[in-house]
């Protein structure tokens, strides 16, 4: 136990360090919620105060932080903890460590500072091989992907063409029901992942705008949108993008997220005025990226679940 409390010592530090480094402001923003965002497959934790309530706790601190930018804070990160309804407790856990950033310019500069990111931690743990984590990492498109491997781009089909698409490989485990985003994900995870893994990091981008609420859409495909996923040995370390700030889109995706929300037999979220009001106050483009520590301290240790690099953890 000693070795991991002084890992994640060494970890929290290098990351502050970094950011102090780059010129961010260090910020904090509220765990606890009026309301959540409503993503259709991420849920928070309920909390009610006394008689008061509900309340959530908060499952990244993104619509907190994108408050502070109206201010004319460009430059703004925070290590926080955070809480999500999870399973598969090998990787995940209810509650974790994130460092959430906010920075000038789009997904791809964000992508650049990420990669960075992870080399500077790993120097300063001494993980691995030091040429495992140099830079540069490979980079892989979506879209491609999908036409290397599969033979076709879903992202210029509707739902009806892309199971079609699959039915014609033949692709086994689809079913009527599923909608476009379930065919995404099991190509994805049944075909594509395992093709990705290396000895590097590796970035994959371009991902779909169905499944990306506050991000901003590429302007050459608005099924797209300008986000990215960082990975080692194939488990999600980073996700970032280039933020959606216009308020009249934003709110018609969370109504949309609440629609879907609701189709599935949970309940819907009240939205945040303060948050949109917030979004449109935003000049220039604005990217933000989330790193889940704990994870990135197992990918850079070699373990193999969570649970070896958390102290005291509670499995619910």
């Amino acid at each position: 136990m000693q070795n991991i409390i002084k890992a994640r010592h060494e970890l929290l530090r290098a990351t502050r360090y970094f950011f102090y480094e780059r010129g961010y402001l260090e910020v904090e923003t509220a765990n606890l919620m009026a309301t959540a965002p409503p993503d259709p497959h991420i849920d928070p934790l309920t909390v009610h105060v006394g008689e008061k309530g509900p309340f959530f706790l908060h499952t990244s601190p993104e619509m907190g932080m994108k408050k502070l930018l109206r201010a004319d804070n460009t430059r703004i990160f925070q290590v926080c903890k955070v809480w999500r309804v999870e399973d598969h407790q090998e990787l995940h856990n209810t509650e974790f460590t994130m460092v959430e950033w906010y920075r000038e310019g789009s997904y791809e500069e964000a992508m650049d500072e990420t990669c960075d990111l992870v080399e500077f931690i790993s120097r300063r743990l001494s993980a691995g091989p030091p040429e495992r984590f140099r830079r540069p990492y490979p980079l892989h498109q979506l879209d491609a992907l999908f036409r290397d491997i599969m033979g076709f781009d879903p992202f210029r089909l509707d739902r009806d063409e892309f199971f079609e698409a699959l039915v014609q490989k033949p692709f086994p485990g689809i079913d009527e029901k599923d909608d476009w985003n379930d065919l995404f994900f099991k190509v994805l995870i049944q075909d594509i992942e395992e093709t990705l893994r290396g000895e590097k990091p590796y970035i994959v981008a371009g991902w779909p705008s169905s499944i990306s609420t506050m991000a901003k859409k590429r302007d050459d495909n608005d099924r797209m949108v300008e986000r990215f996923e960082l990975y080692i040995d194939g488990l999600e370390i980073a996700n970032g993008y280039t933020e959606l700030t216009d308020p009249h889109q934003q709110r018609e995706r969370f109504i949309e997220d609440n629609a879907h929300r609701r189709r599935l037999g949970k309940p819907s979220f009240p939205i945040d005025e303060f948050f949109l009001d917030a979004l449109g106050t935003i000049s220039g483009p604005i990217a933000g990226v989330s790193v889940g520590l704990d994870r990135l301290l197992m990918a850079l240790l070699a373990k193999k679940t969570i649970d070896e690099v958390m102290v005291d953890r509670l499995t619910v």
